[in-house]
């Protein structure tokens, strides 16, 4: 069978949008993180943070992110692996945005390595759990952060994260802001699910690619 350059063009257009999803794409699991995000901040700020809340509110940075890996790897690469090749722009924006993280990362932690020397005490329980999700805030961001909405929902959850185990909470002033950012992933992630939605039937009927 003769294959023209056109449908090898169609083929190599699908295969591009096919594999955003294994890394810049996150459709649902963006829903999720934006409504896991509202949520989390909205009983952050009013619910009374008993031990099991406040336990579940540290790990939703965990939850969100093992339920990212689960829809990438069980629903949107499915049909079998295929890793998107980062764009030179999407690469500068992806080290730039974990470098600010670190930087902030190492801010926080001399601040909480100044106050440990000052008191002459060793950090408690809370304080080790608020420095080791600041330390893990970074590496996050260089494994799955590849979006801007990646990037606001993970830096934001393990904020909210951070601050509930160190036995604090966000004030209500926030919501307005948490509100749009989870808007945004909400958002995007609902397009790029439609998208996928469409590269499916695309894939299944034969047609031809957008």
């Amino acid at each position: 069978m003769h294959t023209t350059a056109v449908e090898l063009d169609q083929l190599a257009q699908r295969t591009a949008r096919y594999a955003r999803y294994s890394l810049s794409a996150g459709g649902l699991s963006s829903v999720l993180g934006g409504i896991l995000l509202f949520v989390a901040f909205t009983l952050n700020a009013f619910a009374d943070l008993g031990p099991p809340l406040r336990s579940v509110l540290a790990a939703t940075p965990a939850i969100w992110l093992i339920a990212k890996e689960v829809l990438r790897r069980r629903y949107y690469q499915r049909a079998g692996a295929v890793l998107q090749t980062p764009s030179t722009k999407e690469r500068r924006q992806h080290f730039w945005m974990v470098v600010y993280l670190a930087a902030v990362a190492l801010v926080v932690l001399g601040f909480m390595v100044a106050a440990i020397v000052r008191d002459q005490a060793l950090p408690d329980g809370p304080i080790i759990g608020y420095i080791l999700v600041v330390v893990a805030m970074p590496v996050a961001a260089w494994r799955w952060f590849w979006s801007v909405s990646d990037f606001l929902v993970g830096v934001l959850l393990f904020c909210q994260s951070a601050v509930v185990i160190a036995g604090s909470n966000y004030p209500a002033t926030w919501l307005w802001y948490i509100a749009a950012c989870a808007g945004v992933a909400v958002f995007y992630g609902w397009r790029e699910h439609r998208d996928y939605l469409a590269l499916r039937a695309e894939l299944a009927d034969g047609t031809v690619g957008r």
